[in-house]
């Protein structure tokens, strides 16, 4: 699979490739999130959980968490989602239970204590990343890896964990559901191939649709696969209500993978036209959105160049304000090249999205490059395979 299936092509840099490989093991690959301040209460109502975690599936781990404490899933509240095949440092937080021992696989408690309330999303500071690459040219790769730290800036993609990296179906199921074809949206969940070990079974049913056959074929591991063609077996051509058999935390992802892929087209697009803010631009800048227009393009260019803010592009929906001028023109021909319109994202089922705007570019911070290991850090939202896509030059998603 390559990155331009996930909408992501061209590079910041103009570097020769160094090659490489992440995640050879997940020791290779190593996060941790990084609070400035985060509230201890004795008499908190709400335990917060600082775990080591090892090659754990996010929402596996919630389900097993959620099962330890006896509440729903829904109630392990955290403050970002990290990498299945990694080493990992993290918090959750869950009201109104007591600490007990966890006895899991892989899952080591550093800490617990309790707060007045639980993590919000993106309310940590930095993730902090440490990052083996295997098999490149370790004169090429130190040689990229001080370029791009000496100016610090990488496009700010989605990266292949966004749509799945052996099998980037997410935002295609996405798709389907902005669109309101909700028996396609089921086909590509349980169908679209991919490059995993079931492609064979999940291409059988992909062409035919043949839910006995399917059953007959797919493992009890593809347990939400499984439970939908079940369903459509007892309710046939019930593809909404087979989609409602998913968790509603999946279903939001399929959303929100679709509007990352929109996002990565959009910047791709402004690559090959421009790096630095345009008249037309909304400009993230200490917080605030401002429109760049003749008279104060210059400062705020002069402002981006030092490393203080960004120009913004689209994470559609139906109340998100569009750009105007060259940026303008790239996000309203995106969308309706994908043929669709900002008011499609009124959804059903609790999931429409206002949509918002994200910076087209990420800062690296404490960047430190030691031979084939790289140090860095990233606020919340950003994409380490953004650094380490613009260090190896790698096309192949599954090398990262």
């Amino acid at each position: 699979m390559k990155f331009s299936e996930i909408g992501i092509e061209g590079y910041y840099y103009d570097l020769p490739p160094s090659g490489g490989k992440l995640r050879a093991s997940p020791e290779d690959f190593t996060v941790e999130e990084i609070y400035q301040n985060i509230e201890r209460r004795e008499d908190g109502n709400v335990l917060v959980l600082k775990l080591k975690v090892r090659n754990w599936e996010h929402n596996r781990l919630l389900r097993f968490l959620a099962r330890i404490y006896h509440v729903s899933p829904k109630r392990v509240y955290f403050s970002g989602t990290k990498d299945r095949r990694s080493v990992k440092i993290q918090y959750f937080s869950i009201p109104g239970v007591r600490f007990r021992e966890i006895e899991l696989e892989d899952v080591e408690v550093l800490d617990h204590f309790y707060a007045e309330r639980p993590l919000a999303l993106g309310s940590h500071s930095l993730n902090r990343f440490v990052i083996v690459v295997r098999d490149c040219n370790p004169a090429l790769f130190t040689k990229n890896c001080l370029s791009v730290r000496e100016k610090g800036i990488v496009p700010n993609f989605y990266g292949p964990q966004r749509f799945g990296a052996v099998r980037p179906v997410t935002h295609l199921v996405g798709r389907e559901l902005v669109r309101g074809d909700y028996e396609e949206a089921v086909r590509l969940f349980i169908g679209f191939p991919g490059d995993d070990r079931f492609s064979s079974q999940r291409n059988n049913f992909y062409e035919t649709m043949d839910i006995e056959r399917a059953l007959a074929e797919f493992p009890s591991s593809l347990d939400l696969e499984v439970k939908l063609l079940r369903y459509l077996r007892e309710k046939s051509g019930d593809y909404m209500g087979a989609i409602k058999q998913l968790p509603g935390n999946l279903v939001s992802m399929f959303i929100h993978a679709y509007q990352g892929y929109i996002f990565n087209r959009i910047l791709t697009e402004r690559m090959r036209i421009s790096k630095f803010p345009e008249v037309g631009d909304i400009f993230r800048l200490d917080g605030d959105m401002v429109r760049v227009n003749s008279v104060n393009i210059d400062v705020l260019r002069e402002k981006f160049e030092r490393g203080l803010g960004s120009p913004t592009g689209l994470i559609v929906g139906h109340s998100t304000d569009l750009a105007t001028g060259l940026m303008g023109d790239i996000e309203s021909r995106i969308l309706q090249e994908e043929g669709i319109s900002p008011l499609k994202f009124r959804l059903p089922f609790g999931l429409s999205s206002k949509g918002e705007r994200r910076d087209l570019f990420l800062r690296i911070r404490d960047m430190e490059c030691v031979d084939s290991t790289v140090k860095f850090s990233l606020p919340p939202g950003g994409y380490a395979t953004s650094v380490m896509r613009e260090i190896m030059r790698v096309e192949d998603m599954e090398n990262y």
